[in-house]
C-alpha cells in the first residue's frame, strides 16, 4: 500500500460530523520525497565528481593517497600475494573484506572507478534505506507541512555524509550503509517483524568492513537475542565467527598480526592491548580527548538526546534494546575509536545515532500536544543538523581536496613509474605504490613489516632507515622532512623538494633524498625532464649540490 503524506494549507479543518479532518487539499506520497531527495544527492554528487574533474587534470583523484593502498593490496591478491609488493607479505588494508572486494574490481579493470562505484552505490543505498524507514514511522503525517518532511529527508544526505565519504574511495560509505541496515534490522525486529537476509548481511559485514564495527555488531547480537531472535542472531554470530577465524588464520599463515598495520599503528589502545601492555589508562585518555574532541562532542549530544528519549519510552521494552545498542556503539567509540582524517573516522556512528534519535522522536510525536510536537521536532532537526555540519563542509572542500592530492601524491607516482623506474622510499604510501611494478619501501611502516616492528620496539630510526633503504635497492626517497625529528640516514643527499599545497596531505613540502645506490646523472635528467611537466601549481626546487 503506498504510503501518503498529506499536506493542508496551515490550518487543520475538522468536519463537524465526524470531527475528523476534512479532504486535504492535496496528497504528496511520501516515495516522492525520497525520489526528490536521491535526485538532489545524484545531481550534487555529479557536480562535487565533475569538479573534482576539471580541477585534476580531467583525471579521477580521491580526496586521500589511502584508497591507493587498498587498490595496490588488491593486485597482490589477484597476483595470489597479499601487500604491496610482489613477494613480500604486508597487511597495510584497514579493512578485512575492502582489499577482496577492491580486487574484483581490479579484475573488471576498473580501475580508481572500482572503489568509487562501490562507495556511491553504499551511499545512494544509505539514503534509501533511511528514507524508506522514515516513511514508515509516519513522521510526515497528515497536518504537516511539506518544509518538515523535506527538511529531515535532505538532513538524510549530510548526516551521512553521502557526498564527500565516497570521493575518500575507501570503505567508509559501505560501514555508514552497514550500520544503519542493522539498525534499521533491530528496529523492524521491535516493531514486530522478522528480520531479512540483508540485515544479517549488513550485520555480518560490520566487523569485517571496519574493526570498530565489532562494537555495534557485538551490541546488535545481543539486540537480537534479546529481542527473541536467537536463531538470527546464533547465525550472524556464527558467520562473524567462522570469516575473522578464516582472515586470522590466512594472516597467520602469511606471518602477519592479527590486526593491520594501519590499526597498530594508529591506534594506540590496539596496538598496546597487542604487545601485552596495560590500556587502562589508554583507554581513559582516549575517553578524556573524546570530550574535548568537537566531534566527540557531537557524538555525546546525539548519545544524551537518545537517552532522554528511551527514558521517555521506557515502557517499551523493545525500544529500549535498540537504544541500548546504539548507545553501546557510541560509549564504545568514545573509549576506543578515532576521529577525523577527513571527517571519516566516526561517521558511521554519528549516522547511527543519528537515525536513532529520528526514530524515537517519530514514536514520541503522536504522544505529544501540537506545540511541543512541533517543538520537538525542530530540536531533532537542529541536533541532527549540528552532528552533520563537518560533512557538509567535508562536501564542499572535497573537490580541492582532490586536487591536492593530484598535485602531490600523484605527481609523486608519476615519477617513480615514469620518469624514474627504480625502487623508492616514501612515507605516504598509495599512489607511488599502486601498479608500480618496482619495490616500494614504506618509511613509515603501513606497507613493511620490517618498519612497523622496529617502530613499534622503538629501535626505528636513519640507521635501520639506511639499512632498509639498501637492503631492497632503494635509489630515491620521497619524504616529509618533518616526519623524521631524528633525521634521514646521512648517506642520503637531498637533491629536491617538491612543493604543493595541501588539504588532506599531512604536509605541502616533500623532500627528494638520493641514496648511494643511485646513479647522480640518471636522477639529474629524470627530475629536469619531471620538473618541465609539473601542474601549474606544483614546483620541484633543485637542491644546490
Amino acid at each position: 500500500m503506498r504510503q501518503e503524506i498529506v499536506l493542508t494549507s496551515g490550518h487543520q479543518n475538522h468536519s463537524p460530523l465526524t470531527g475528523s479532518l476534512a479532504t486535504p487539499r492535496r496528497l504528496i506520497p511520501s516515495s516522492r520525497i525520497a525520489s526528490l531527495s536521491l535526485s538532489l544527492w545524484l545531481l550534487l554528487f555529479a557536480i562535487e565528481l565533475i569538479a573534482s574533474f576539471l580541477l585534476c587534470g580531467h583525471r579521477l583523484i580521491f580526496t586521500l593517497d589511502d584508497p591507493y593502498i587498498h587498490l595496490a593490496v588488491a593486485d597482490q591478491i589477484l597476483a595470489g600475494g597479499y601487500g604491496v609488493n610482489a613477494g613480500e607479505f604486508s597487511s597495510p588494508s584497514s579493512s578485512i573484506i575492502w582489499p577482496y572486494l577492491m580486487a574484483l574490481t581490479e579484475a573488471l579493470h576498473l580501475g580508481a572507478y572500482g572503489p568509487l562505484l562501490v562507495s556511491a552505490a553504499a551511499a545512494a543505498a544509505t539514503i534509501f534505506a533511511v528514507l524508506r524507514l522514515l516513511g514508515s514511522l509516519d513522521l510526515f503525517d497528515a497536518g504537516r507541512e511539506l518544509h518538515l518532511p523535506a527538511v529531515m529527508a535532505l538532513l538524510v544526505i549530510p548526516a551521512t555524509s553521502a557526498l564527500a565519504l565516497p570521493m575518500t574511495g575507501l570503505e567508509h560509505s559501505l560501514h555508514v550503509w552497514a550500520s544503519v541496515v542493522t539498525l534499521i534490522g533491530l528496529i523492524e525486529v521491535a516493531r514486530g517483524r522478522a528480520p531479512t537476509s540483508g540485515h544479517l548481511v549488513a550485520l555480518v559485514m560490520l566487523p569485517l568492513i571496519r574493526f570498530e564495527g565489532a562494537a555495534f555488531a557485538l551490541a546488535a547480537l545481543a539486540g537480537f537475542a534479546l529481542l527473541g531472535r536467537w536463531r538470527f542472531a546464533a547465525a550472524g554470530g556464527a558467520l562473524i565467527t567462522a570469516v575473522l577465524a578464516l582472515y586470522a588464520a590466512s594472516m597467520m599463515a602469511r606471518g602477519l598480526p592479527l590486526l593491520p598495520s594501519s590499526v597498530l599503528l594508529k591506534s594506540r589502545i590496539i596496538g598496546q592491548a597487542y604487545d601485552q601492555h596495560s590500556v587502562l589508562l589508554t583507554i581513559l585518555d582516549n575517553f578524556t580527548a573524546s570530550l574535548a574532541n568537537p566531534y566527540g562532542q557531537r557524538l555525546i549530544v546525539l548519545g544524551l538526546a537518545i537517552c532522554a528519549g528511551a527514558v521517555w519510552l521506557r515502557s517499551d521494552h523493545r525500544t529500549l534494546v535498540v537504544c541500548g545498542a546504539v548507545l553501546t556503539a557510541i560509549a564504545a567509540h568514545l573509549g576506543f575509536g578515532q576521529y577525523d582524517w577527513f571527517h571519516r573516522y566516526e561517521v558511521y556512528v554519528i549516522a547511527l545515532a543519528s537515525v536513532t534519535l529520528l526514530w524515537i522522536v517519530a514514536q514520541l510525536l503522536p504522544r505529544l500536544t501540537a506545540g511541543v510536537r512541533n517543538a520537538a521536532a525542530v530540536v531533532t532537526v537542529a541536533l541532527v543538523g549540528f552532528a552533520s555540519l563537518p560533512y557538509l563542509w567535508a562536501a564542499l572542500v572535497t573537490p580541492f581536496a582532490s586536487r591536492g592530492i593530484y598535485e602531490q601524491q600523484e605527481q609523486m607516482g608519476r615519477f617513480a613509474r615514469e620518469f624514474f623506474p627504480h625502487p623508492v622510499a616514501v612515507n605516504d604510501l598509495g599512489l607511488v605504490a599502486w601498479r608500480n611494478p618496482n619495490f616500494v619501501l614504506d618509511l613509515w611502516g603501513l606497507g613493511s613489516e620490517a618498519v612497523r616492528k622496529a617502530k613499534l620496539a622503538g629501535a626505528y630510526g636513519p640507521a635501520q632507515m639506511a639499512w632498509l633503504a639498501e637492503a631492497r635497492g632503494v635509489k630515491l626517497a620521497m619524504v616529509y622532512d618533518r616526519w623524521f625529528p631524528s633525521g634521514v640516514p646521512a648517506s642520503w643527499t637531498k637533491v629536491a623538494v617538491l612543493r604543493t599545497k595541501p588539504v588532506t596531505a599531512a604536509v605541502g613540502d616533500v623532500a627528494f633524498y638520493r641514496t648511494s645506490a643511485a646513479d647522480q646523472g640518471e636522477l639529474a635528467r629524470a627530475l629536469d625532464s619531471f620538473a618541465a611537466q609539473l601542474p601549474p601549481r606544483v614546483t620541484l626546487e633543485r637542491t644546490p649540490q
